[in-house]
């Protein structure tokens, strides 16, 4: 359960504390965007500059923002909604003017329940609380998951996020993913981008699952369940 505000009692007298969300890891001014860790927890000496970031909502509007990416020639990188990656790593130019930046941030609404086959299909861009709750309310649980709960789905996965399960398969979440979408370059026939399915069968899951955003932009991700048991 969540409060609003937490009254502490010091010395007699009540403060108020209020707890308001991380800023948004991209903030843009008319000419530039600049690239920081949300939490302030990796000090890099050098600030990530960026020509513009986009916010999808959809798979297809993620498609397009990859395919004029890639008909222009632009460098990409993803990012969420609360990144505490370091912006090294998600920088996707030194020199700003030739990059875009895709955030996650706003396509954060599908996550679809299979009960029968036990499993959870999101977008790429919806927290970890969120499909922990959702999960739940269809009496399943995920297997694995790391202790923070803001993280997204394909953050989680992408960089190998995981708890303390040795329970099955263990407590890293991407060894629980049995499928997922990922939107790579296309020609130009195919819209100079394309959605592509990657089963538990293909021999790319592997690669993709802990791919750092190298292989393509993840656009869904689908996770095996368990039921869900009170010990």
């Amino acid at each position: 359960w969540l409060l609003d505000f937490l009254h502490l009692l010091v010395w007699g007298s009540i403060i108020l504390v209020h707890a308001i969300p991380a800023p948004d890891p991209v903030q843009c001014n008319r000419t530039i965007c600049t690239l920081s860790n949300s939490y302030g927890a990796w000090g890099d000496r050098k600030d990530c500059s960026v020509k513009s970031v986009v916010y999808p909502t959809t798979e297809e509007e993620l498609r397009s923002a990859v395919a004029h990416a890639n008909k222009n020639k632009l460098k990409v990188k993803v990012v969420s909604k609360f990144s505490h990656t370091i912006p090294k790593l998600a920088c996707p130019s030194s020199l700003g003017h030739d990059s875009l930046l895709i955030s996650t941030a706003k396509y954060d609404s599908g996550i679809e329940i299979d009960s029968v086959n036990l499993a959870v299909t999101a977008d790429a861009g919806v927290a970890l609380r969120d499909v922990i709750d959702k999960v739940e309310e269809a009496g399943l649980s995920l297997v694995a998951a790391p202790y923070w709960e803001g993280v997204s789905v394909a953050g989680m996965i992408s960089t190998g996020a995981h708890g303390s399960s040795w329970w099955g398969k263990g407590g890293a979440v991407h060894d629980h993913v049995i499928g997922l979408s990922m939107i790579v370059p296309g020609n130009e026939s195919e819209g100079y981008a394309k959605v592509k399915q990657i089963g538990a069968q293909d021999q790319l899951l592997n690669a993709a699952k802990v791919s750092l955003g190298i292989l393509g932009v993840i656009s869904k991700v689908t996770i095996s369940l368990s039921l869900f048991e009170l010990l």
